[in-house]
């Protein structure tokens, strides 16, 4: 099975969990029939907000979320006992709930994340893309080897497009030509290594850029200096 998500995930964080977080950006309210998952501007007439998340850090962020639609989960979804779980120890804290909450908290974003990717929900953007059969076998190599030498002709052979056809689809679904959209991985997952850490010659490797120099322009060209 290929794993759409593995390569968007590392470096999501929860940063901040209550009922009432500055700059929250995952809530979830509690609605006759269940619950409603979303980004802050996603509730619902008649909810009650239960759990606000504040969540930084991986491609996640940058460009899975923002486009979210609000999810509803009811009673006998398979996520359901998850959210029961996290919001019965939000409101009882023990030792450990923090260590406890950011397990359930990414474990919740991964369900809503694949739900909306097996029910075609979101129409544009990146997890549109990986509800694509076609487009979604490019976007997983992509994300599983950046470093590559990348062509067009290359990606669309794995589409199994046209290279016109292709790049038509690619730019409706992703908003941005094939090209553009691998610099913006490989720089949003740079960013994320340097602040980790890791050594400017080595993330540059790591993308597929033959120099320190060329990196550090790729980086200033995005608004980033390394």
């Amino acid at each position: 099975m290929t794993d759409r998500l593995a390569a968007l995930m590392p470096g999501l964080t929860v940063q901040a969990v209550g009922l009432d977080q500055d700059d929250a950006n995952l809530l979830i309210w509690r609605c006759a029939d269940g619950f409603v998952l979303g980004p802050a501007g996603a509730m619902c007439d008649g909810a009650e907000q239960r759990l606000a998340a504040r969540v930084a850090g991986g491609v996640w962020l940058e460009h899975l979320w923002p486009d979210m639609p609000a999810v509803r989960v009811s009673l006998g979804d398979p996520i359901y006992p998850l959210v029961d779980l996290a919001l019965a120890e939000l409101a009882r804290p023990r030792c450990g709930t923090a260590t406890v909450m950011q397990g359930y908290i990414q474990a919740i974003i991964v369900h809503v994340l694949r739900n909306a990717i097996e029910q075609g929900t979101v129409t544009s953007g990146v997890l549109a893309g990986l509800a694509d059969p076609r487009l979604s076998r490019v976007l997983v190599a992509l994300h599983d080897a950046p470093a590559q030498d990348w062509n067009v002709e290359r990606m669309a052979g794995l589409a199994g497009m046209s290279r016109s056809a292709f790049m038509a689809r690619f730019a409706k679904v992703l908003g941005v030509p094939p090209a553009s959209y691998l610099r913006q991985f490989r720089m949003t997952r740079a960013r994320h290594d340097l602040s980790a850490g890791a050594k400017t010659r080595t993330v540059a490797r790591r993308y597929g850029y033959g120099s320190t120099e060329a990196f550090s322009r790729a980086l200033r060209a995005t608004g980033q200096a390394a």
